[in-house]
């Protein structure tokens, strides 16, 4: 048998050279060796096939029935015992590439392998190297198999290489009903041996590919590791690490379970030294293949039981991760991900303000539960879902520190997601002194906000919600009512106008202690394509609030303002809806939104709020001073305009208001109006005045008043023009000046003031530009009071006045009242009457003017001397008779000149009675020579008695007083004249400092 096989030999391979011929295979070298009918033993094999060569080192061939397989003329696997080889060498030629490249992915496979009859086999290495694709190429490429085998019992072994890396390494068990299979990646060389291969695809891909047809497998391949490998090069990535796996596949019901580790990972960046990912612990995870009930997360409540389908199941372990990126990486990776140099520059301004010199940003990724996956593989219907139970995200440094806490995170396929939240940030995070406290400027995250500074020192934000999306675009995020954020000390400034330009400069500046801002529901954002707000109720609460403005005008003393509160509220009691769509600016939708009907009511609180103003150096003067403030507003808004009814609480005193704001449309410009009501007991309203300006301890006062006043405000032909009339009525008034009481007063007054204001173009000089101007008008001012005692009994007393004050901000003061007032004109006509002393007054007019004389006279009609005695009793004096009188006064320059006033008594006279009193008495003594003047005044007859008043501008007064008529003890008649000459103003002085140092004494003593 083995002479007839050694000389067969030449026959052997023609014959199969001819066989083969059509498929451009042909037999170089075959040295066969006899061993049995049913084993073929071949020391060396060479094979060509066209310009590929292959040789085959050891070849044993062990058959069941080789006489069979010819009668059969078939080859099947299960017709194999073993194959060994010690070696295999391929050395392929570039036909090879071109017949792949003429084929497709889909041809199908031509032996099936039988795994209840498994063949031995043995391969040992298998080595092919590739064609060299170009002269200038380094080395040869080659793909390498260590060591196949595959035992009996199913164990199957290989490593596979490329270039001389290790690529995979598999150990396998193939039973007839279960596969066992353990594989092992060295996923450092690994990416080495992928990174070669792609190399030479690549550059086949340019020489076959690109003229052929590219649906093949090596064309595929080339595909994915381009678009797997070339993200990994373009950023300089390394990774390092040993990807083991153990599999276990059912062949009856096709369920696999796969358990995969990854230990000694290592990901880093040559771009990014500072960002790696490094896990300390091995990362585990585990798949499943088989038949798996699935709910889908984003269906109805109502949905069907649960859809067994055959699918991939995954539970990857809890992952922690930590990083610290360097400030040159942070800022590569901005450059990376914002192209646009503005918003680039804003964000890396922003890191700059919150980060703290030597400072670095640390991230931490934590989580507790595993993530399970589900990947469905024969229902097209159904989605493939995620679910991840805990995940938390922190970040530290970068002068904050925030959590963000994500629970119950799903997601499909299907681009639906949806997650609780609760989001933490602390800013800044680090303990602040007062040496290195470092303020953080809004201005740079909210660049075109207009405000010269606004800065805070620190703050919190806690935001706890939901954010989902049931579809492409559309998503859905709730805000719980446990979100607040919170701002502290924060600091505001603000100036207008400019000393170099502008006549008046106007500063403001504000610190407020503490910001809080909570919700009391749940407040909605859902966006698809447009963007649904719904707000709910809210809070805003403010701690210790202080502010000052400061005006300065050239040639003028400074004004300084000063408020400041202690704790400062308002609460919007119900939702707030906004929609935005997505062809509208905000703006537009803003304007949209106020012709929406809605309502709402919002309260305001303010505690301790206090307000003072100085003038220069001058003390500072209370405005203000109210323990509780209490406002209760009722919004209603439906096309445009802005309904508000308030209802005011200052202290013990209440007030209410009623608002029309119209918004501005193309129609109409902006205007504001309203009406103030206020109505209230006199005393009730002098106790909280009494805390900013102290009334003096001889002043009392009671009644009741109530004031209405409507008002409106526009914007017309660029001017602001504001309107306002006022209703003024004081009733059952009572009370005591000085010791001077009055009871049974009214006070009645309507008024109207108005004020307008001419908006200049910017940079108007100073000559050119328009000031305010305004005017108070009050026709109708009535007072009237039952009794009045000022020393002397008044009733029935009346006053009416019609007052007309302007002010014209373009015209300089030219006299002390305008200097005073800053009105420019002063127009008050005034009548009063009134009884006393059995007789009356009147003051038929008096007219003042700030530009010309002002003048008026006092009437005074049946006066009864011996009444007047009565209520200013007079020891040892007695008189009677009835006098009238008249006194004109002029007033110029805010000096009153009185000329020609005149008193004188009624015929037929009366009687003179002086006997006992002690200021006559020692004038008696002390003045001998005018004892015939008092001895005449004893008891004098008069039958005329006139006296004449006068007084210069100074205030030096002139009275002349003439008496006519019979004495008792004096035969012929009687005339006496007097003539008395003082300063009036002076002698006032010296009462009132007289009067105020008493006071201050009777005041220590008590």
């Amino acid at each position: 048998m083995w002479a007839i096989i050694e000389h067969a030999k030449p026959l052997t391979v023609k014959l199969v050279n001819n066989l083969l011929a059509d498929y451009h295979i042909e037999v170089l070298n075959f040295d066969a060796e006899y061993v049995s009918l049913n084993h073929l033993y071949i020391p060396r094999l060479i094979l060509k096939i066209e310009d590929s060569h292959i040789a085959i080192q050891e070849f044993n061939l062990e058959l069941r029935d080789s006489i069979q397989i010819l009668k059969n003329q078939q080859l099947n696997a299960d017709d194999i015992v073993s194959i060994d080889t010690q070696s295999v060498y391929v050395d392929l030629g570039e036909r090879f590439f071109i017949r792949q490249s003429q084929q497709t992915e889909d041809s199908p496979a031509t032996l099936q392998l039988n795994l209840t009859q498994l063949p031995t086999i043995n391969l040992g290495n298998i080595t092919i190297t590739l064609p060299e694709l170009e002269p200038t190429q380094v080395k040869q490429h080659s793909f390498a198999m260590d060591n196949l085998t595959l035992s009996k019992t199913g164990q199957l072994k290989t490593l596979w290489r490329f270039d001389d890396f290790p690529l995979f390494e598999v150990d396998a068990t193939l039973g007839k009903r279960h596969w066992e299979f353990n594989t092992q990646v060295d996923l450092g060389l690994s990416y080495h041996g992928l990174e070669s291969l792609q190399q030479y695809l690549d550059l086949l891909h340019e020489k076959q590919f690109t003229t052929h047809a590219n649906n093949n497998l090596l064309s595929n391949l080339q595909k994915q590791l381009k678009r797997v490998l070339d993200p990994i090069e373009e950023h300089q990535v390394a990774i390092k690490g040993q990807w083991t796996s153990h599999n276990q596949l059912n062949l009856l019901t096709g369920e696999l379970v796969s358990q995969q580790s990854l230990s000694e990972f290592s990901l880093s960046s040559a771009r990014w030294p500072s960002v790696f990912f490094t896990p300390e612990q091995p990362i585990h995870f585990t798949m499943g293949l088989g038949v798996y009930p699935v709910i889908d997360a984003f269906t109805s409540a109502k949905a069907s039981k649960p859809l067994e389908t055959y699918a991939v199941k995954l539970n990857v372990a809890p992952i922690n991760y930590q990083i610290s990126p360097s400030v040159s990486d942070t800022e590569q990776l901005l450059n990376l991900l914002i192209t646009d140099t503005e918003t680039r520059k804003r964000i890396q301004q922003q890191l700059q303000q919150l980060t703290a010199p030597g400072e670095q940003a640390h991230l931490a990724i934590q989580m507790t539960k595993p993530i399970d996956a589900f990947i469905p593989l024969q229902d097209s219907t159904l989605a493939a879902q995620i679910a991840i139970p805990d995940l938390t995200l922190r970040l530290m440094g970068l002068g904050l520190n925030t959590e963000l806490s994500m629970n119950h995170i799903k997601a499909n396929s299907q681009q639906q997601w949806h997650s609780e939240f609760d989001w933490n940030i602390q800013l800044p995070h680090h303990e602040t002194t007062a040496e290195n406290k470092q303020r953080i400027n809004l201005k740079t995250v909210l660049p075109n906000l207009d405000i010269e500074q606004l800065t805070f020192e620190s703050a919190a934000i806690n935001l706890s919600g939901e954010v989902s999306s049931h579809q492409k675009n559309d998503i859905k995020l709730s805000l719980l009512p446990s979100s607040s954020i919170t701002l502290n000390q924060l600091d505001f400034a603000q100036q207008e106008g400019d000393t170099t330009t502008h006549a008046i400069q106007k500063n403001t500046t504000a610190n407020i202690a503490k910001v809080l801002v909570s919700v009391k529901q749940s407040s909605t954002f859902h966006y698809n394509k447009n963007l649904d707000i719904t707000l709910s109720p809210f809070s805003i609460a403010v701690n210790k609030l202080s502010g000052q403005h400061v005006v300065r005008q050239k040639g003028s003393k400074t004004i300084t303002s000063f408020a400041s509160a202690n704790l400062a509220s308002m609460d919007v009691e119900q939702k707030i809806s906004l929609a935005i769509n997505a062809d509208e600016s905000i703006e537009q939708a803003i304007e949209r939104w106020i012709q929406t009907p809605m309502a709402n009511q919002i309260v305001w609180n303010i505690k301790q709020l206090d307000a003072t103003k100085q003038t220069g150096k001058s003390r500072r003067q209370p405005l203000l001073a109210l323990d509780n403030v209490n406002l209760r507003q009722q919004l209603n808004l439906s096309k445009g305009l802005l309904v508000g009814s308030e209802q005011w609480q200052l202290d013990s005193l209440t007030l209410s208001s009623y608002h029309l704001l119209k918004f501005a449309d193309p129609k109409s410009p902006l205007s504001l109006a309203g009406q103030w009501t206020f109505d209230t007991d006199i005393n009730t309203a002098l106790n909280m005045l009494k805390k900013v300006q102290p009334l003096p301890s001889n002043v009392s006062l009671h009644g009741h008043s109530r004031l209405v006043a409507g008002f409106a405000l526009s914007e017309l032909n660029n001017s602001s023009q504001f309107e306002m009339k006022i209703q003024q009525k004081l009733s059952s008034l009572s009370g005591n000046v000085a010791g001077n009481a009055f009871v049974g007063g009214d006070v009645f007054a309507q008024c109207q003031f108005n004020w307008q204001q001419q908006h200049d173009k910017p940079n108007t000089p100073l000559e050119a530009q328009h000031f305010a101007q305004s005017q108070l008008v009050c026709p109708q001012t009535a007072i009237s009071i039952e009794k009045a005692n000022i020393g002397l009994l008044m009733t029935n007393l009346n006053i009416n006045a019609n007052i007309e004050l302007t002010k014209d901000g373009n015209k300089q003061p030219e006299n002390w009242l305008q200097q005073i007032t800053g009105l420019s004109e002063t127009n008050v006509s005034l009548t009063a009457s009134g009884d006393m002393l059995d007789g009356r007054f009147l003051l038929p007019e008096f007219v003042l003017k700030l530009h010309e004389k002002s003048h008026g006279y006092l009437l005074l009609q049946g006066l009864s001397l011996a009444h007047f005695l009565e209520e200013q009793p007079q020891v040892g004096v007695k008189a009677s008779g009835i006098f009238d009188g008249v006194l004109p006064a002029e007033l110029v320059d805010g000096k009153v000149t009185i000329a020609g006033g005149k008193l004188a008594a009624r015929s037929p006279g009366g009687l003179i009675e002086v006997a006992g009193n002690p200021a006559m008495d020692q004038l008696e003594l002390s003045q001998p020579y005018l004892e015939i003047v008092f001895t005449a005044l004893e008891h004098l007859n008069y039958t005329e008695l006139a006296s004449t008043f006068d007084m210069n501008p100074n205030g030096d007064a002139f009275i002349h007083v003439a008496v006519k008529g019979k004495s008792r003890d004096i035969e012929r008649p009687v005339h006496l004249n007097y003539d008395h000459q003082e300063n009036l103003i002076q002698l006032y002085k010296s009462t009132q400092i007289g009067n105020q140092l008493q006071n201050k004494i009777e005041t220590k003593v008590q």
